[in-house]
């Protein structure tokens, strides 16, 4: 596997027990409460801020609609991000699932031409990427992880199955740089994926 991934994937593995503490090996994204949220974005610790956005990004791919497909654009992103966290402040009860589908998924604002489609970014973007990425790139990654749970009808993020699928794409993206990063995720992310 890239250094670059192994590092995206060994940060979010971190950072996991300071977003949900309870949750060691799993967590099911539709019980993940706003105040668990805010918490999160409100620390003055990064790595939990850093938890909230990755968790965010989980749910961005999660949402996602079948016209909006692949095609992520991070500037909006960003301000479905902000919306999402802005209401979760005033509803701490609500789940962060049903308050993002508020603002990301059918309720997103129309991708810009800035907008990147995952579906044609190449697992050579991955083995080109600089040490200062590997931030970027775990959020890719978790966004792939929410489509393709979604696509299953899953609200559970495994985070060794999420490990041990994001060690096996980068391995297999240093072998076939040429492949496309969604077909990659296909392979080992999806419920159909074969995984070898």
């Amino acid at each position: 596997m890239t250094r670059i991934l192994w590092s995206a994937v060994a940060a979010f593995m971190l950072l996991v027990p300071v977003v949900h503490p309870a949750a060691a090996d799993t967590i099911d994204a539709s019980t993940f409460s706003c105040r668990d949220l805010v918490q999160s974005a409100q620390s003055s610790d990064k790595t939990a801020v850093y938890g909230a956005s990755v968790i965010l990004y989980w749910m961005e791919g999660y949402q996602a609609t079948s016209d909006q497909g692949t095609v992520v654009d991070f500037d909006h992103v960003a301000k479905e991000f902000a919306a999402t966290t802005e209401y979760c402040a005033k509803n701490p009860a609500v789940g962060v699932m049903s308050a993002s589908e508020k603002f990301m998924g059918e309720n997103a604002e129309e991708a810009t031409p800035k907008a990147v489609d995952l579906s044609i970014l190449k697992c050579e973007a991955i083995n080109s990427s600089k040490d200062g990425d590997a931030e970027g790139l775990g959020q890719i990654l978790m966004w792939l992880a929410g489509y393709h749970a979604s696509v299953a009808k899953s609200t559970v993020i495994d985070l060794d199955k999420f490990s041990e699928s994001a060690a096996k794409m980068g391995a297999y993206c240093a072998e076939n740089p040429e492949m496309g990063l969604f077909t990659a995720s296909e392979k080992f992310m999806s419920e159909e994926g074969d995984g070898e």
